[in-house]
């Protein structure tokens, strides 16, 4: 068995230079290190790399194949590579490739699910960025481009069912209950194939760092991933906006801001806010100094609107941090009754979320169920994260 494993995946997409399919790699990638396994890696030079993972291909002896210099097929074709696996799908026609053990993940289908919205654009700085953002999520879209790609892997899939021993293999692994029923809804030829279900594995990192100087530990409400309008942090942030004029409108004292991390386009928010000064934009911090904000937060806001499965809200629960968050895709599955729901279309369900955590005796009952949760799907992260790794190996061994 020849194993090349697609680093891609873990280097930035779109305008996020950090996100949920690259940590869930990163975390693949190093578990596989941790077990002896032989294997190489395809990357792209052009983009950001974790200079750890570069390092750790070095002491580690393993190969890296840059696919500016060439294309995946090659590296495949030249390497005798015989088992590809990549934590993240890709769409691209240069990922479409030929090669005897094609096995992923795959997070979801957010590409068909999402509803199409202008907010996109104006979350977009660059030019390419705002066009596709003008596509990305319309009906047509998702008719003519995505649904047929992803047609094309789903019979792949399916063919797997009858192929013989010797006959080419696509295997799949998802990461929710959520993302294995949608993906069998959207692709019911795919309602017989058993797609194992391993809870997304994240690394701990320990917090480091200082808030910013306006910013009181335990006096902001938290928001992340601000450069990708999917995440529908301007709603939260509305709502927010909405909180502080109603407690001015009665005179009352309201001492908390909102802290909004990765948020590159300051003006795809402050455009939309009356009270500017209780927003604290920040660009993109390194995974301690996240670990830091979440651990020192009052309450953390996750109104996405489309996960695999969602990294962040169990991140704030580590720290007993109390969350409110959409009740959508595989939120409730992975939070449980640890987090208050609320419908992220709503901004005034949102603020009425936000009212609630105020309220001291609401605020100590979430405090209070959040680390014991956390500590249940940790304990499946880390037990899931093995059986991922014995499904991607398969039953060869390739153990030093």
């Amino acid at each position: 068995m020849n194993l090349l494993f697609n680093l891609v995946a873990v280097q930035p997409i779109h305008s996020a230079k950090f996100h949920g399919g690259g940590s869930y790699g990163e975390v693949i990638f190093w578990a596989l290190v941790k077990r002896g396994v032989q294997f190489s890696c395809a990357y792209d030079s052009k983009k950001y790399l974790d200079p750890t993972i570069v390092d750790a291909c070095k002491t580690q002896n393993i190969p890296l194949f840059d696919i500016s210099e060439k294309t995946p097929q090659q590296i495949i074709d030249e390497n005798q590579i015989d088992t590809f696996y990549t934590p993240l799908y890709s769409l691209e026609k240069k990922w479409a490739i030929d090669v005897k053990d094609f096995v992923f993940t795959w997070h979801g289908v957010r590409a068909l699910e999402m509803q199409y919205s202008w907010a996109g654009v104006g979350f977009a700085k660059k030019l390419g960025q705002k066009f596709e953002a003008l596509v990305r999520y319309r009906e047509s879209w998702k008719k003519y481009f995505y649904k047929p790609k992803y047609q094309v892997l789903a019979r792949r899939m399916a063919e797997s069912l009858t192929s013989g021993p010797e006959g080419r293999k696509v295997r799949a692994i998802t990461v929710s209950e959520h993302s294995r029923a949608s993906i069998k809804a959207f692709f019911p030829e795919l309602m017989d194939l058993e797609i194992p279900v391993f809870y997304s594995p994240m690394t701990e990192y320990e917090p480091e760092g200082f808030l910013p100087p306006e910013v009181a530990a335990k006096k902001y409400f938290l928001l992340t991933s601000g450069a990708r309008w999917e995440k529908n942090n301007l709603r939260a942030a509305k709502a927010f906006d909405e909180l502080v004029g109603m407690y001015e409108s009665q005179g009352k004292s309201f001492d908390y801001k909102m802290v909004i991390t990765g948020a590159t386009n300051a003006r795809a928010y402050l455009r939309h806010l009356k009270h500017k000064d209780r927003f604290v934009l920040l660009g993109y911090v390194e995974s301690k100094e996240l670990e830091f904000l979440h651990k020192n937060a009052y309450a953390f806001v996750f109104p996405s609107l489309n996960e695999g499965f969602g990294y962040p809200p169990v991140q704030s629960m580590r720290y007993g941090v109390p969350v409110a968050a959409s009740g959508t895709t595989s939120i409730p599955e992975v939070c449980g009754d640890a987090v208050l729901y609320f419908d992220p279309y709503s901004v005034s369900e949102i603020k009425n979320r936000l009212v609630q955590l105020l309220d001291a005796r609401i605020y100590g009952d979430y405090a209070e169920r959040a680390p014991k949760h956390y500590a249940q799907v940790h304990a499946r992260q880390a037990e899931d994260l093995e059986k991922a790794v014995d499904f991607i190996l398969g039953s060869a061994s390739l153990l030093q």
